[in-house]
């Protein structure tokens, strides 16, 4: 293919040219993808395959004496399918686009041609071949020879030889009627013209290659009695030329099954797209609330061995001692469960709600409070001597030493 053919926006370009770049174009985008992923190079090779097609589908049209602006129908598709492969879409959506832009190039490239007459060369008709003397003389056509003489020679010298015979035969021979002279140059006549139809080919090489109808140019012979005795390739032949004589419905529900199938597609697309988005969020949130309990969960144990827990400003008192399956002991918001485990109490009689209290599976019990007892609960926790939450006595000895080196629990306590 002649590359700069590819820039001319003056010129004609025929289907199967058309087609062929149109296929080059979208084949071309996923292989760059595929190696180099979200790549800016995958825009650059977008823009410069979309110019290539938007100039094919321009010249196409004008060989088809078609409004320019059809140009958008094939060329919007393409950019869009670009951009697909640049943000790796889901598959269903890649291929929908993709699909619906090669559909409506193949619809663009079903326009006949306004001119049958042109000279394609490589499937293009324009300014830029004139240059290519080279071209033209390689597809320059050379007349036959018969013995190292030309058609055209050889076809003369049958004439010349016709008219001598006839001339010298009319003397001579003595015909008794008139039939038998008709008859006898009816032969001869019949013998020059077995070699003058080799003439009348060379001269009549200019016309058209779309004089006969293509059903008529490309019908299969078909054997009945072969078809009768079950041959499986004559019935294809014979389903060939049904197809062929039915051309124009068949072409019709090919288009409507393709415009189907690849709405099909597109819809299909953008549910997993938005689906796709959808696991990707609530993944996302799982994972931050995972982190986030990993990180800010920050707990201390005091020395009569239970622990506190500073857990996105929840504070939490956890313990060792039970035993069973997980589950809730205590909630304040249906106060139902254990009574022993509905009021944290110190020694001094001050007394705290806990939200909830829960058994977890690691036979630990995590008793949670609400945010704005923080305060009160840490400094009770550093002053006073003991506590009692769920049927145990907890001492608080040491306990103000053991907040001092944590700096979350040393926020709450006042400082002199």
């Amino acid at each position: 293919m002649q590359l700069n053919t590819l820039w001319c926006y003056q010129g004609r370009d025929n289907a199967f040219r058309f087609m062929g770049i149109t296929l080059a174009s979208f084949g071309i985008l996923p292989l760059v993808s595929l190696v180099f992923p979200q790549s800016v190079l995958i825009l650059c090779v977008t823009l410069l395959s979309s110019v290539v097609m938007g100039l094919s589908t321009a010249r196409r049209l004008i060989d088809a004496a078609k409004p320019l602006y059809w140009v958008l129908m094939p060329l919007l598709p393409h950019l869009l399918f670009g951009l697909s492969c640049y943000w790796f879409w889901p598959l269903g959506v890649i291929t929908g686009i993709g699909l619906l832009g090669v559909a409506c190039s193949t619809f663009i490239s079903f326009f006949p041609a306004k001119d049958n007459q042109a000279k394609y060369v490589e499937g293009y008709f324009g300014a830029k071949t004139q240059p290519q003397a080279i071209l033209g003389r390689a597809r320059k056509r050379h007349e036959p020879q018969v013995f190292g003489q030309y058609v055209n020679d050889t076809a003369k010298s049958a004439s010349k030889e016709f008219k001598m015979t006839v001339e010298n035969l009319e003397p001579q021979i003595k015909v008794s009627t008139f039939d038998d002279l008709e008859a006898h140059k009816t032969d001869i006549h019949k013998e020059s013209l077995q070699r003058e139809p080799i003439v009348e080919a060379s001269d009549k090489t200019s016309e058209p290659f779309f004089g006969k109808s293509w059903q008529a140019s490309h019908r299969f012979d078909v054997d009945h009695d072969a078809l009768d005795a079950g041959s499986v390739t004559e019935l294809v032949k014979s389903w060939l030329n049904r197809a062929k004589e039915h051309h124009v419905p068949l072409l019709w529900a090919a288009k409507i099954t393709g415009v189907l199938l690849i709405s099909g597609l597109i819809v299909w697309g953008l549910v997993s797209l938005t689906s796709g988005e959808n696991d990707t969020n609530e993944n996302v949130e799982v994972t931050e609330s995972h982190v986030e309990q990993q990180v800010e969960r920050i707990s201390a144990k005091l020395p009569d061995g239970f622990w506190i827990v500073m857990q996105n400003d929840i504070f939490i008192l956890r313990w060792l001692g039970d035993t069973g399956s997980a589950q809730n002991i205590w909630r304040l918001d249906t106060a139902k469960g254990d009574k022993a485990c509905s009021e944290l109490v110190f020694n001094d009689g001050s007394e705290y709600r806990p939200i909830t209290v829960d058994l977890l599976s690691d036979e630990a019990t995590e008793a949670r409070f609400s945010p704005l007892d923080n305060k009160s609960i840490i400094n009770h926790i550093a002053m006073r001597g003991s506590f009692k939450l769920c049927g145990y006595d907890f001492s608080l000895k040491g306990s103000q030493a053991t907040l001092m080196q944590h700096q979350v629990f040393a926020d709450y306590l006042p400082t002199n």
